[in-house]
């Protein structure tokens, strides 16, 4: 009668443990990275998709009510500011004035202000031209920076900056009829951009202002 033996395979060595953590540790880090590095890209994408969306947004909205305007009032013929102040035919939106409120862009009708950018975003270096050939032929030139953080560290985190611009003719009748009330133009007075509405048929200081700067 033979002997039966069994074969007994030997069991895992310390340093197969060890080369088998080793591996694991290299794997799951690079597909740790790869990951983050993948969510990073996805995150300043959205960032940059969001900045232009929104400044083209902006300048379209701006576009159609300059275009609507029947004079520009500042900054005067062939000067330059950084607040564009417009004269429109109806009572409640007279004037427009398009200009930066703490790093937001902003526009007013009459005594009506809305923020034109979202928040968490940062407007500057809002520069307005007007650009106008003669009176009769009223143009301004408009162009801005806005800004976004990237959600992303190191803290503080960087951000995506674009530039907007673009050149408006206005559209203006033959004979305006804004201003019934024959108001004082808007101006900067004391660091404070100030203007006056017609509600009831008599010029009386606006119930809001804007910063100079």
């Amino acid at each position: 009668m033979k002997s039966l033996y069994t074969h007994q395979r030997p069991g895992t060595t310390l340093v197969e443990l060890l080369l088998f953590l080793a591996f694991f540790a290299i794997v799951g880090g690079t597909v740790v990275s790869i990951l983050f590095a993948t969510s990073d890209q996805r995150a300043r994408q959205q960032t940059i998709v969001s900045v232009e969306r929104t400044g083209l947004q902006a300048l379209q909205g701006l576009r159609w009510r300059i275009e609507h305007a029947e004079r520009v009032i500042n900054p005067q013929r062939g000067a330059s500011g950084s607040i564009l102040a417009l004269q429109m035919a109806s009572a409640s939106d007279d004037p427009m004035i398009v200009a930066v409120e703490s790093g937001s862009l902003v526009f007013v009708l009459g005594e009506t202000k809305k923020a034109v950018t979202a928040e968490g975003m940062t407007v500057s270096h809002l520069l307005v031209r007007n650009a106008s050939p003669s009176a009769a032929r009223p143009s301004v030139l408009l162009s801005f920076d806005l800004a976004q953080v990237y959600p992303l560290p190191p803290s503080p985190a960087p951000q995506y900056m674009q530039h907007f611009e673009m050149a408006v003719s206005l559209l203006p009748k033959d004979t305006p009829t804004g201003n019934e009330c024959a108001c004082a133009a808007p101006a900067c007075v004391g660091g404070t951009f100030q203007w006056q509405v017609c509600p009831d048929g008599e010029c009386v200081p606006a119930g809001v202002t804007l910063p100079c700067s």
